[in-house]
């Protein structure tokens, strides 16, 4: 008599199993990158605005443009409101804003640190500049 052999063997299933878990771990590595993804454009998204917010501040103000410069220690009323709401949006968020010239040009460099960045000391940033014409 011959026997059949019927169902999977062992090795069968183990090799199955392997193949599965090699195609999961890819799954879940590009889900990962995604993510990542996602913060980095919603980082830069937040910075674009919050410098077209101060822009167009110094736009209505623009009697009063040069005391919106800014580049570290001590900032008028107006532009820690605005420090503040970029410590509040971005990740170890930080900016300066650069008044002068004639017509005056403003240059508004905003830094921040995302989380997976902070530990290789990699510094993203977003610099937006106008010009200013005083009326």
């Amino acid at each position: 008599m011959h026997k059949t052999n019927k169902g999977f063997s062992l090795i069968e299933v183990l090799v199955a199993m392997t193949i599965f878990s090699v195609g999961m771990l890819g799954l879940l590595g590009m889900y990962a990158r995604s993510v990542s993804g996602y913060s980095d454009s919603k980082y830069r998204t937040d910075a674009a605005m919050l410098a077209d917010g101060l822009i167009s501040d110094i736009w209505v103000n623009r009697a009063n443009m040069a005391s919106y410069a800014y580049n570290g220690g001590a900032a008028t009323a107006a532009v820690n409101l605005w420090l503040n709401d970029v410590k509040a949006t971005l990740p170890n968020g930080n900016a300066t804003i650069a008044v002068g010239g004639n017509p005056v040009q403003v240059q508004v460099t905003i830094t921040w640190q995302p989380p997976d960045a902070a530990a290789a000391g990699q510094t993203h940033s977003h610099v937006e500049v106008a010009t200013i014409q005083n009326p």
